[in-house]
C-alpha cells in the first residue's frame, strides 16, 4: 500500500477517546484547545508609553519643555503635566495626563530642566493606549486551535496559568526480539541494543507526544499475545520487530486471536516495506520494521502525521546530481542542503539497518512511486528530518 493511501487507512480507523485535561500553560504548548479563550483583561490595561523618553502635550512642540518628574513602570500613581511640562517616562509607565505624545531620548535636546522636541516629532508617537490590542470579552483564541509559543505567551498575559485541553491519545512503545537488551544493559557480540524504542518515542517527542516504553517482547507466541492484552489500554500501540513473515508470523497470529484486523500488511516505500498495522475498537497497532532506519522513517512517515496534522518542515532545493531510485514504490533519499542545493548522503546508497546515515544527513527526499530517475538540477521537495 502507498504510504498516502496507508495515512488516509489509519486517519479513517483511528478512533482516539474524546476526552480533555487541564494543564498548566508550560505543558500545553502543541496541544489543541477544547474551548474559547476570553480576554479577561485589557491589553494594555493602562495608556503607557512604548519607549523610554519625555511625556509631552503635543501641540506645544516649538517652546521648551520643563522635567518636573520621572515615571518608571511599576508606579502606581499617574502624574500629570500642565503647559509646555513634561515627565521623563520609562518604557510601560503609566502616561501622565495632559500628555499625548513621547518623544524618544536619543531624538531629544536637554538643556539642564529643560528639552527641545525634534523636529519630526508626530503627534501620539509612542503612546500605547489602554485596550488597543486586546479588549476584556473578545475571542483571543478559538476551541480547535492548536497552541503555539504565541498562544501560550498570550495566556500568560492574561493570567491564565492552566488551560483546558484535548486529551493526547495515549501511546505504548515495544521492541521486539530474543537479541535486543536495553541500552544500560551490558550488549554480548552476538546481542543488540533496543535503539528503536528508543528513537520512536524521541520522534514523538518532536511533536509533543508522550509515550509510554512498555519493554521487549521475546520471540514466543504467548509472549507476544501477553505483551497486546497487557497494552490493550492504549489509543497505539507501537512495535519494533517482528513485521518480516518470517516461519511463524507470531504477531499477525497473536492479534488475530486477539480480534484486531490488519489494515494493510505492507508500504510501497522503501525502506520500511514490511511495515503493518491493525485495528480493533478503534485503536491501531503498527507492527514496524526492526532494522532501525525503517523504523524510524515508518514512524516519521505514519505515526506522526496521523497524531498531528502538520507536523512537517519542507523545504526546496535543487538535486546536485542525477539519482537513480526503484519504480513503483516510494523512496526515501537521506541527504543535505548546501547553498540551495540537495546533496544525497553517500550517494543515496544505504542499508535499511544504518542509523549512521540518518545521523550525517538532515533531509529526506520521498520519491513518486513512478519515478526511476531524480535528475539533476530538477526541483525537489525535501522533508527536515525531526
Amino acid at each position: 500500500m502507498l504510504v498516502n493511501d496507508a495515512l488516509e487507512a489509519l486517519k479513517a480507523k483511528f478512533k482516539p477517546k474524546n476526552e480533555s485535561e487541564i494543564l498548566p500553560i508550560s505543558e500545553a504548548l502543541g496541544k489543541t484547545l477544547t474551548n474559547d479563550v476570553i480576554a479577561v483583561k485589557d491589553l494594555p490595561c493602562f495608556d503607557n508609553s512604548a519607549l523610554d523618553g519625555f511625556a509631552v502635550k503635543f501641540d506645544e512642540k516649538d517652546e521648551p519643555y520643563k522635567i518636573i518628574a520621572s515615571a518608571f513602570a511599576g508606579d502606581k500613581e499617574q502624574l500629570a503635566i500642565g503647559k509646555n511640562e513634561c515627565v521623563k517616562i520609562m518604557t510601560g509607565a503609566k502616561m501622565p495626563k495632559g500628555a499625548d505624545t513621547v518623544m524618544r531620548f536619543e531624538d531629544c535636546l536637554v538643556e539642564g530642566e529643560f528639552v527641545k522636541a525634534p523636529a519630526k516629532l508626530k503627534k501620539g508617537e509612542a503612546y500605547r493606549f489602554k485596550g488597543e490590542e486586546t479588549k476584556v470579552g473578545e475571542i483571543l483564541l478559538k476551541s480547535g486551535e492548536i497552541l503555539n509559543t504565541r498562544s501560550v505567551m498570550m495566556l500568560a498575559a492574561q493570567g491564565i496559568s492552566f488551560i483546558d485541553v484535548k486529551k493526547q491519545p495515549s501511546v505504548g512503545i515495544y521492541s521486539s526480539g530474543n537479541e535486543i537488551i536495553e541500552p544500560w544493559q551490558r550488549a554480548s557480540e552476538d546481542e543488540i541494543y533496543n535503539a528503536n524504542a528508543l528513537g520512536i518515542a524521541a520522534l514523538l517527542s518532536s511533536i509533543g507526544q508522550k509515550s509510554s516504553y512498555l519493554g521487549i517482547i521475546k520471540d514466543e507466541l504467548n509472549a507476544v499475545k501477553q505483551a497486546f492484552l497487557n497494552s490493550a489500554n492504549y489509543d497505539i500501540v507501537i512495535c519494533s520487530g517482528g513485521a518480516s513473515a518470517g516461519e511463524a508470523d507470531f504477531m499477525k497470529i497473536a492479534l488475530s486471536e486477539l480480534g484486531y484486523n490488519e489494515i494493510f500488511s505492507h508500504l510501497d516505500i522503501r525502506p520500511g516495506r514490511p511495515c503493518k498495522a491493525y485495528e480493533k475498537d478503534g485503536r491501531l497497532v503498527f507492527i514496524l520494521p526492526g532494522n532501525p532506519m525503517a523504523a524510524y522513517l515508518c514512524t516519521m512517515m505514519l505515526v506522526l502525521p496521523l497524531l498531528k496534522s502538520e507536523c512537517f518542515v519542507t523545504q526546496k532545493a535543487i538535486n546536485s546530481e542525477n539519482l537513480k531510485v526503484k519504480s513503483g514504490r516510494a523512496n526515501a533519499v537521506f541527504g543535505n542542503v548546501a547553498d540551495g542545493k540537495f546533496v544525497a548522503t553517500d550517494g543515496g546508497k544505504y542499508g535499511s539497518g544504518m542509523i549512521n546515515h540518518i545521523l550525517k544527513s538532515d533531509f529526506v527526499l520521498i520519491t513518486s512511486p513512478d519515478q526511476g530517475e531524480i535528475l539533476q538540477n530538477s526541483e525537489i521537495s525535501l522533508i527536515k528530518l525531526p
